[in-house]
């Protein structure tokens, strides 16, 4: 995993899609720094910490959470930095904090549907011990939108319409004409890839108003926004 810096103010970690570790990304205030997303364990949040370190930057102090998948969210309880999540995203991962992590009981959630096969799969390649996963539910929580002054540079966090996840969140920095996208463009991989064609127009539509130039995406580098627009057009 490396450290990428796209401006002064924003850097991002690459992707590992072989146990579906997520970019996190980071944006450096002249008061304090905030960290995207938390990562999929503990391990994921070390190398991220190691990473900050090495570069010679401070730690975080909040950490914003896209949305409440288990590759954006189970680093959570291993962070230094205060949690913000959209509210319906700390309701799901309080709901999932108490599940029992064992083969067992994650076969038999496999079987109800309660959980998926990508997902399944990906955390097993993630955590060779099971009981090692945490899931912890935000500190602060919002509804439509909140904004952070981290000094000389801002984090609008919005909450967007989404086929991918009724949670999303986007963490614009206005300063910088960037965005921070999650995986809000993507299908629901809980309802086998259904997408919603109509939550699919409202976010078009949304994203269209928004005034940025590059997004940082959750699984791969950054995208202009003329590429997602057009990648939504398709739906239309």
């Amino acid at each position: 995993m490396r450290l990428k810096k796209l401006t002064e103010h924003i850097l991002y970690t690459e992707c590992d899609s072989s146990i579906d570790r997520p970019v996190l990304g980071y944006i450096n205030g002249e008061k304090f720094s905030v960290m995207i997303d938390a990562g999929n364990s503990a391990n994921h949040v070390r190398e991220y910490n190691s990473l900050i370190e090495n570069h010679g930057l401070k730690k975080p102090k909040y950490c914003i959470i896209t949305h409440w998948h288990w590759d954006h969210t189970f680093g959570m309880h291993a962070l230094e930095a205060e949690t913000i999540a959209h509210f319906k995203t700390s309701d799901e991962l309080a709901r999932m904090s108490s599940w029992v992590w064992n083969d067992l009981k994650m076969k038999e959630r496999l079987r109800t549907g309660e959980e998926i096969p990508f997902a399944d799969e990906h955390i097993r390649a993630e955590y060779e011990n099971l009981d090692e996963i945490k899931v912890a539910p935000a500190v602060l929580t919002f509804a439509q939108k909140i904004v952070i002054d981290l000094g000389g540079v801002t984090c609008e966090c919005l909450h967007l319409t989404s086929a991918h996840s009724e949670d999303s969140v986007a963490i614009l920095v206005p300063e910088e004409n960037i965005i921070f996208l999650g995986d809000v463009y993507n299908d629901d991989f809980y309802q086998d890839h259904y997408r919603d064609l109509e939550k699919t127009k409202l976010l078009y539509e949304e994203l269209s108003a928004i005034p940025f130039e590059l997004a940082v995406v959750g699984h791969s580098e950054p995208v202009r926004k003329s590429e997602i627009l057009n990648f939504l057009q398709k739906f239309l």
